[in-house]
């Protein structure tokens, strides 16, 4: 009878060694998880400063865009008064080249 109760000690001593393996193994595996999602975390603060940072860029475009648009307007409004004033100024030249020809002795 001594023989069998060695040999169930020596099973149950087997089970529970690999019961405490498997516990190991499962904290250890624990422990990776807790590291990755540390870092998960850190990546997605990351990335979260990252589009933070595009949308600032993006509302400086725009508003850049905008300027350039209320530039561009102003410029032809312009260049369409420069234009009016050289029409002005050559009909005002071939007026004055016509009187200028009647006094011609």
């Amino acid at each position: 009878m001594a023989g069998k109760g060695q040999c169930r000690f020596k099973d149950i001593l087997g089970s529970s060694q690999a019961v405490s393996q498997a516990v190991s193994n499962v904290a250890a595996i624990a422990e990776e998880n807790t590291a990755a999602s540390e870092e998960m975390a850190k990546t997605a603060a990351q990335v979260n400063v990252a589009m933070q940072n595009i949308a600032s860029i993006s509302e400086e475009s725009a508003a850049s865009t905008e300027e350039v648009s209320a530039s561009t307007e102003q410029i032809t409004a312009n260049n369409q008064e420069i234009s009016a004033s050289a029409e002005q100024l050559s009909k005002l030249a071939q007026e004055l080249k016509k009187l200028v020809v009647q006094f011609k002795v």
